[in-house]
């Protein structure tokens, strides 16, 4: 008996823990933007994350897939979603939604801006799932989220802290391959959307 209430104990204190910590991990983010603009001006892009407490994978990658552009004469703004909301600029020719996968799902916050944001209908998005290694559902419910506003799904990308990123480069430090990859990304789309 005393066993089982020991167990009971520590599994009520597991999952009350779990909740907590979604919830705080849940909550949207404080207000960051960051204009990155090049000489040319033809092209710009928004990429919208919401900030993980824990690790700050998500703006890194955004930060490399904005150089990415950048070298290809694209400006963009990365922006977490509490300073997405507040944008008016409506002439953006590519969105980046970069999610966090929290219990196997795209991060709320950015979830909700996809599903408000009114000028998606016919725009080039790109989907950024994140994750510590599981992420593919919640790398199917982003994309349905973005083809539901009607949007044009360029491409869909996962990037991991701990799963390798590349398991031929499964020597080299993880977040390091993620944010090259998301460099390359970058230019690629560029390229793409700039040629057409």
């Amino acid at each position: 008996m005393r066993k089982m209430m020991t167990l009971l104990l520590i599994s009520g204190s597991v999952i009350v823990c779990w909740i907590a910590l979604t919830v705080v991990a849940q909550m949207e983010g404080p207000e960051k933007l960051e204009v990155i603009e090049s000489d040319r001006k033809i092209n710009k892009a928004l990429l919208v994350y919401n900030p993980d407490l824990f690790y700050n994978l998500d703006e890194q990658v955004c930060e490399s897939i904005a150089a990415g552009l950048l070298a290809e004469g694209w400006s963009s703004t990365i922006a977490t979603v509490a300073a997405a909301k507040k944008l008016n600029d409506t002439s953006f020719n590519l969105f980046v939604f970069c999610a966090n996968t929290y219990n196997w799902a795209p991060d709320r916050p950015t979830s909700a801006f996809i599903e408000t944001h009114s000028g998606l209908k016919g725009k080039n998005v790109i989907a950024i799932t994140l994750g510590s290694g599981s992420t593919k559902k919640a790398q199917q419910q982003l994309e349905e989220k973005i083809r539901e506003k009607e949007a044009r799904l360029l491409e869909s990308w996962v990037f991991w802290l701990m799963r390798p990123n590349d398991p031929s480069r499964s020597d080299e430090q993880n977040v390091k391959v993620a944010l090259e990859k998301a460099h390359s990304l970058g230019q690629r789309i560029a390229q793409v959307i700039s040629n057409e």
